[in-house]
C-alpha cells in the first residue's frame, strides 16, 4: 500500500487495514490474530464474487473518480427517470386547478378517495414487485414498470366519472410500486454505506425539481383545454404519460446491470475500465461483506419474516408514517389551498415552486452532513424541528391574516416536507442485512410512507377550509412523535451495539471461528455488526 494511501486514511483515522482489508463488520474484534482471522474470513466470503481481489490496493482519487462515474452516468439517469414517477405521481394536484372535479362529477372528498385507492394498490403490490425485481434484476424490472406506468397515466385522459377516476388510480398506483425500494437497492450495488444518504438526497432531489417544473409545465399545458375537445387536464395527463414511457423504453438500453456489466446498447464502450471494476466491487464488499453474491435469487421467506418482525426496523417505518403525514395534505394540496385563499388557479401551480426549491436546499444540506459525518438520528430530528416549526406558524397565523403571509409561511413548510428522508432510508439501508432482508426492509419503508398519505388525505376536510388550522395541530403533533422517534432509535441501537461489544470483548480468534460455524444468525443478527446511529 502506498504512504500517500495510507496516510490519508490515517488522517481520516480509520485503520488502514480495516478500511481496505476488513469490513465495518469486524470492527468490534481487537487483536492481531482476531483482526488476522477476520481478514482470512473476508477473502474467503470475497472469493464469491469474480470481481473481488482480496489484495488489491488503490488510491483515495481512484476511488473518487470511480464514485463520481456512478454519479454521473448512473444516478443522473435515476434522476431522470424518477422526474418523470413524480410528474406522474403529483399531476392529479395540478388537474384540480383545471375543473376536473366538475369535469367528472366528482367532489373533494372523491378526489380523496382516489388518493386512497392509488395507495393501497401501491401498498399491496410494492413487496411482489421487489420480489420480482430480486429475481429478473433492477436494470429490466424498473424500465419495465416505467413504460407500464406511463401507459396508465396517458390512459386517464378517457376518465368521465367516479367510476373511471377510481380504477386509473389503482392501475397507476399499481405499476409505480416497486420502483423507489427497488431504485435503493439498485443504488446499494455501487455505494457503500456512508454515501448512501446523499445519493438518496439527489435521488429525492429529484422530486423538488419534478415538483417545482410540474408547475410550470401544468400552467402552459392546461391551457391547452378546449384543444381537440379536450380538457386541459386530459392533455396534461396524455403528454406526460407518453414521455414517461419514452423515457421508460430508453431505460431498458442506459441502466446496466451492474459495476461490472456497463458495455454495451446505449452504453456503448462501458463506464468503467477494468480495473476500476475491480475497485468498485472490492471497495463495496470490504465495506459490506453482503454484496459479494452477484446472482439473481428468490428472496428467501425467512428474509421476508425476519424484516417483518425486526424490533430494529420498526421505529424507522413509524418515523417515516409520523414524518411524512404533513407531507400529502401540505404538498399535495398546496396549489388547491392557494386557489381557496384567493390566488388565480393557473398561477397557484407556479406559486409552489418555491417550497419545492427550498425543500430541494435544505434536504440537500441535511443529507450531505449526515453523510458527512456519518450519523443519522440527530440529523433527522433537527431537520424535522424545522418542519414542525413552520407547520406551528401555519396553525397560530390569527385568523384574518394576509394571504401574502399565509402563502409565505407555507412556502417555508413545504421546504421542511420531505428534508430528512433521505437520511432515513439510507439509514435502514446501511444497517439491514443480508440482501433479501433489506430488499424487503425497504420496500415495508416506502410501504409506510405510503399508507400515511391515506392518513394525510383525510386530515384536511371541506369545513376546515381554506386556513385548515384543526388538520395543522394533527400534523404538528406527529411531528414531535417523529423528533421522539429518532432520539429513541438512536439509543436503541446504540444499546444494542455496546451489549455485544460487552458480549465479545474477550473473544479469541478460535471463539470467533467456533462463533462462525455454529451460529444460526446471520446479516445484522450477527454479533458482530455494528449498526449505525
Amino acid at each position: 500500500m502506498s504512504s500517500e494511501k495510507q496516510e490519508v486514511y490515517e488522517h481520516k483515522g480509520v485503520p488502514v487495514d480495516l478500511e481496505h482489508k476488513g469490513s465495518d463488520a469486524s470492527s468490534s474484534l481487537n487483536g492481531n490474530s482476531q483482526a488476522d482471522y477476520a481478514d482470512e474470513k473476508l477473502r474467503v466470503l470475497g472469493q464469491v464474487n469474480p470481481h473481488y481481489d482480496h489484495d488489491l490496493t488503490w488510491t483515495e482519487a481512484e476511488e473518487k473518480e470511480v464514485v463520481r462515474i456512478f454519479d454521473l452516468k448512473i444516478l443522473s439517469w435515476i434522476g431522470v427517470m424518477f422526474f418523470f414517477l413524480q410528474l406522474d405521481r403529483g399531476n392529479m394536484s395540478n388537474a384540480l386547478t383545471d375543473n376536473i372535479m366538475v369535469d367528472l362529477g366528482v367532489d373533494l372528498n372523491t378526489m380523496t378517495l382516489g388518493t386512497t385507492v392509488f395507495i393501497l394498490f401501491f401498498c399491496f403490490f410494492e413487496i411482489p414487485s421487489n420480489l420480482v425485481l430480486r429475481r429478473a434484476g433492477a436494470h429490466r424490472w424498473i424500465p419495465f414498470l416505467m413504460v407500464l406506468w406511463g401507459l396508465a397515466t396517458a390512459a386517464q385522459l378517457w376518465m368521465h366519472n367516479k367510476a373511471t377516476f377510481l380504477i386509473c388510480r389503482a392501475f397507476v398506483g399499481m405499476f409505480e410500486a416497486g420502483y423507489i425500494p427497488g431504485i435503493a437497492i439498485y443504488l446499494t450495488t455501487y455505494y457503500k454505506r456512508q454515501e448512501m444518504a446523499l445519493r438518496m438526497s439527489i435521488f429525492w432531489s429529484t422530486l423538488a425539481i419534478a415538483n417545482s417544473c410540474a408547475g410550470v409545465l401544468a400552467y402552459f399545458i392546461l391551457q391547452l383545454r378546449g384543444t381537440a375537445d379536450l380538457a386541459g387536464w386530459k392533455w396534461l395527463f396524455l403528454i406526460e404519460g407518453v414521455a414517461t414511457t419514452f423515457v421508460g423504453v430508453l431505460s431498458f438500453f442506459i441502466l446496466p446491470e451492474g459495476p461490472t456489466a456497463t458495455r454495451g446498447y446505449l452504453r456503448f464502450a462501458g463506464y468503467l475500465t477494468e480495473r476500476q471494476e475491480l475497485i468498485a466491487i472490492t471497495r463495496l464488499i470490504r465495506d459490506d461483506p453482503s454484496k459479494a453474491d452477484p446472482s439473481k435469487k428468490i428472496v428467501p421467506k425467512a428474509d421476508i419474516w425476519r424484516a417483518v418482525k425486526s424490533p430494529r426496523i420498526w421505529p424507522n417505518l413509524l418515523i417515516g408514517f409520523f414524518g411524512l403525514l404533513p407531507s400529502t395534505p401540505i404538498g399535495g394540496f398546496a396549489p388547491l389551498i392557494l386557489k381557496m385563499l384567493g390566488f388565480n388557479g393557473l398561477k397557484a401551480n407556479l406559486m409552489t415552486i418555491p417550497g419545492f426549491l427550498l425543500g430541494l436546499a435544505v434536504m440537500s444540506l441535511v443529507s450531505y452532513s449526515s453523510d458527512k459525518f456519518n450519523e443519522r438520528a440527530f440529523h433527522g430530528a433537527a431537520a424535522t424541528l424545522y418542519y414542525a416549526c413552520c407547520v406551528a406558524g401555519l396553525a397560530l397565523l390569527p385568523i384574518g391574516t394576509d394571504k401574502v403571509n399565509l402563502y409565505i409561511c407555507l412556502i417555508f413548510a413545504m421546504g421542511g416536507s420531505t428534508c430528512w428522508h433521505p437520511v432515513n432510508a439510507a439509514w435502514i439501508a446501511g444497517n439491514t442485512a443480508p440482501v433479501g432482508k433489506r430488499t424487503i426492509a425497504l420496500a415495508m419503508y416506502i410501504i409506510s410512507v405510503n399508507l400515511t398519505a391515506i392518513a394525510g388525505a383525510n386530515v384536511f376536510r371541506n369545513n376546515d377550509a381554506p386556513r385548515f388550522i384543526s388538520g395543522m395541530w394533527v400534523l404538528f403533533a406527529s411531528l414531535i412523535i417523529t423528533i421522539s422517534l429518532f432520539i429513541f432509535q438512536r439509543y436503541h441501537l446504540l444499546y444494542i451495539n455496546r451489549k455485544r461489544a460487552l458480549a465479545t470483548k474477550d473473544w479469541t480468534a478460535e471463539d470467533w471461528k467456533h462463533y462462525d460455524e455454529t451460529t444460526t444468525d446471520i446479516g445484522d443478527d450477527r454479533l458482530d455488526f455494528v449498526f449505525q446511529v
